[in-house]
C-alpha cells in the first residue's frame, strides 16, 4: 500500500464509466482502514464467489497495473482492452448487454455507468473527470469522499448526492 507522488487522473476513469476516485475499496486502502477492508472482503467474496484477502484490494485505478480483485476480474475492462480502447465511450457497440447488465446488477454505484459513459461522450473525458472530482468531494472542505460516505471524515458535513 504505497503512497503515490502524483496521480494520473486518467487512471480514475474506469472503462465502464465508474469514477475510481470515489471507489470505497480504494479509499479504505489509501487510508489503511484495516477493519473496513476486512469487512469489504466478505462482500467482495460473495460478489466474486471466491475467497479474497485484504492484500487483494490494493488498487491504483482500473487502467493501472495494480487493480483490486473485483477490477482484475472485470469483463467490461477485458472487453475494452480486447478492442484496443480504454473506455466504453469509444466503443461503437455501446451500450452492449454486458454494460447494461452491470448498470442493473443492484449495486448503487454501478447504476449510473450508462449515464456516465453518455456524459463522457458529450463533454469529453477531461471535463467528465473534473465533474467527478467535484462531485465526489465534500462541498464544505473539499476532502475527497467515496461513493457510500454519508458524512465527510474531515469536517463531518453531511454529503449530498451520494449513494
Amino acid at each position: 500500500m504505497s503512497k503515490r507522488k502524483r496521480e494520473d487522473p486518467m487512471r480514475l476513469a474506469a472503462p465502464c464509466g465508474l469514477y475510481c476516485g470515489a471507489c470505497s475499496i480504494r479509499d479504505a486502502v489509501n487510508r489503511n482502514d484495516k477493519t473496513l477492508l476486512e469487512l469489504m472482503t466478505l462482500g467482495i467474496e460473495k460478489y466474486l464467489r471466491h475467497p479474497v484477502d485484504v492484500t487483494d484490494l490494493s488498487c491504483d485505478g482500473c487502467l493501472s497495473a495494480v487493480r483490486a480483485a473485483p477490477c482484475r476480474e472485470c469483463a467490461i475492462r477485458d472487453c475494452a482492452v480486447s478492442r484496443g480502447i480504454s473506455r466504453c465511450a469509444a466503443c461503437n457497440e455501446f451500450p452492449c448487454q454486458l454494460i447494461e447488465d452491470f448498470n442493473n446488477d443492484g449495486l448503487a454505484h454501478h447504476s449510473e455507468v450508462l449515464d456516465n459513459v453518455r456524459r463522457q461522450r458529450e463533454i469529453g473525458i477531461d471535463a467528465w473527470l473534473e465533474e467527478q472530482a467535484k462531485r465526489w468531494a465534500c462541498q464544505n472542505c473539499g476532502t475527497a469522499v467515496d461513493w457510500y460516505s454519508r458524512n465527510c471524515r474531515r469536517c463531518g458535513a453531511t454529503l449530498q448526492g451520494h449513494f
